[in-house]
């Protein structure tokens, strides 16, 4: 297409040669046209970041570009030489990776990184005004106190502190295009919006353009101009925006729009006497038999005594002193918390990023102890029990993590890490019996034994949660605590795990305490909320009230930020005045 910034035509990628190649990317065409923002969305494995990697020239070294082409601005990107390739990023694009925490250099101050950047693209430039520069672009990004962060490393911000450091590293050379790869996964709403914003704010001032990759039909509905919809990697439907979400033509568009867990679906299926049930995409699986809500007009299992009681919890961290640029101080992180999580319900956490929840659910699931209150869990108080004792008891409450890959152990199998804790907890008398039983727990979670014998790298990012479930399981629980387990898995592959996590809490009587971002996951699988500001429990209330009039300004503020599905610019409410689709 004449005009176009970046066009990329025919582009297939292949892993491997010859006959046992496998292609990953299909002939893939489209354009970014100057000033807009072009989103790429499907499922795990589609080929989004494949398609991003090869303009970029960072295709793994097993992966081949077998066909097409990659121009910017008329430039062939695929045949340039490598020295062109170098000059290309950074100077004409830049890329905002998924996870900053693995992007940014753990062993550098974000300034020496920054500064290292700045250096790349303006030799000319000393020491001083490189600082200044480095300032400048963080408060460009909207932070505010840029010497704390310039002396601070990457460990010791918050994700969407985290989130903007990279749009400043992308953008301060002042690219023609940004390339945002999952920019806003493990964020909350409220900052998840902010990103957008200021990724729209950052590109409008210099007039680029944004391709934006993304499984989030929210961020697709406020974000992108038009968008492509990729399936096992070829692009399936390519329109605007608002006419792939009111008018998708591909019947796998339209389900995985249906995927999409919205605010007050669960109580509209109840209402007409449907089963809580998100949508499966076509050909994603068998769909399991679908379990009735519980009685939402009382309370969980009220003739039992609650699983779990926290009365006025605290707990406080030293941040800062030595080595850090900062003074020491003490920074409370849950502040004389008290609630009750009773058997058999779903309890859900929510509140920004760095309000509290996992460091609370860190406490009642014994991994930090309270500096002071009580932590009840079937009538013994865990927060003063010797370690040995809290060792005995730890099998009855597990978790199940934000990132299966992290909490997964890439060099040994499956099996093992289902079978070791078993052996360690006496739960399996010998190395057999212990792979019985995670062969067992694999079938709970939908996968077959012979998943025993692989290892992580080898299964999908869903496959990886539900093993991540069933090494929970394994030990028969009577709580299992939830930290973010949805949020960076795509649309249809979330449906499955909170399908999935609903069958099991009825099949094997589980409670579960769920930390979420995504507003209408925690409504649609919880049965009551807590919202936390800066540690502070702030208010609880049934899910079925989670929009109801006189809600705190805090859990208003967190809906406010929920990015729906709609499709004008009005209703999104664009910060570019005047902005409409092409």
């Amino acid at each position: 297409m004449t005009g176009a910034l970046l066009s990329v035509r025919e582009l297939s990628v292949e892993f491997g040669r010859g006959p046992a190649a496998e292609r990953v990317v299909d002939e893939v065409t489209f354009d970014v046209r100057p000033g807009e923002t072009f989103a790429i969305v499907g499922e795990s494995g589609a080929g989004k970041s494949l398609t991003a990697s090869a303009i970029l020239g960072l295709l793994p070294d097993d992966a081949v570009v077998t066909s097409g082409s990659i121009s910017l601005y008329g430039e062939e990107v695929l045949t340039a030489t490598r020295s062109s390739v170098t000059r290309f990023r950074g100077s004409k694009i830049g890329m905002i990776f998924q996870n900053p925490l693995a992007s940014l250099d753990p062993s550098f101050r974000i300034g020496s990184q920054l500064k290292e950047i700045i250096g790349l693209h303006r030799p000319a430039a000393g020491k001083r005004e490189r600082h200044e520069i480095a300032e400048t672009w963080l408060g460009n990004v909207g932070i505010d106190d840029a010497a704390r962060v310039l002396s601070a490393y990457p460990h010791e911000l918050s994700g969407g502190m985290r989130q903007r450091v990279m749009i400043a590293l992308a953008s301060l050379s002042g690219p023609a295009l940004l390339i945002a790869d999952e920019p806003t996964t493990a964020l909350d709403a409220v900052v998840q919006k902010q990103i957008l914003d200021l990724l729209r704010s950052v590109t409008g001032e210099t007039g680029g353009s944004l391709l934006l990759i993304t499984h989030d039909f929210g961020v697709v509905s406020y974000a992108a101009d038009r968008v492509a919809v990729m399936k096992g990697g070829r692009i399936v439907e390519q329109d605007r925006r608002d006419r792939v979400l009111t008018a998708p033509a591909d019947s796998y568009t339209r389900s995985l729009i249906q995927a999409v867990p919205e605010i007050g679906a669960r109580f509209r299926l109840a209402e007409r006497g449907l089963p809580r049930r998100l949508g499966q995409v076509a050909g994603d699986g068998p769909e399991s038999t679908a379990s009735e809500p519980r009685d939402e007009g009382s309370d969980a299992g009220t003739a039992r005594p609650p699983l779990v009681t926290l009365r006025n919890v605290t707990k406080e961290f030293v941040v800062g002193g030595l080595g850090t640029g900062q003074r020491k101080r003490r920074f409370r992180a849950v502040g004389d918390v008290s609630l009750r999580v009773e058997r058999g319900e779903v309890f859900g956490l929510i509140g920004e990023s760095g309000s509290g929840k996992s460091t609370l659910s860190r406490l009642i699931g014994g991994l930090l102890r309270a500096d002071s209150g009580e932590i009840v869990f079937d009538g013994r108080d865990i927060a003063r029990l010797p370690k040995a004792e809290l060792r005995r008891l730890r099998p009855r409450f597990q978790f199940v993590f934000q990132d299966a890959t992290s909490s997964l152990n890439p060099r040994v199998p499956v099996g093992e890490q289902i079978s070791r804790p078993l052996l360690r907890f006496g739960k399996a008398a010998s190395r057999a019996a212990g792979r019985a039983r995670a062969a067992e727990a694999l079938d709970l979670v939908g996968l077959p034994s012979s998943y025993l014998h692989r290892y992580p790298h080898e299964l999908s990012g869903g496959q990886r949660q539900r093993i991540g479930i069933a090494r929970a399981l394994a030990l028969e629980p009577d709580l299992l605590i939830l930290d973010e387990p949805t949020s960076a898995l795509d649309v249809s592959t979330q449906a499955n795990i909170l399908n999935l996590l609903l069958d099991l809490r009825e099949e094997l009587d589980l409670t579960y305490l769920f930390i979420g971002h995504n507003l209408a996951i925690v409504e649609f699988l919880c049965d009551r909320v807590g919202v936390l500001e800066q540690g502070v429990l702030i208010e609880t209330f049934r899910a079925e009230e989670l929009s109801a009039a006189g809600r705190h300004p805090v859990t208003r503020a967190l809906l406010d930020a929920v990015l729906p599905m709609r499709s004008t610019d009005e209703s999104r409410g664009r910060t570019a005045a005047g902005k409409a689709d092409p």
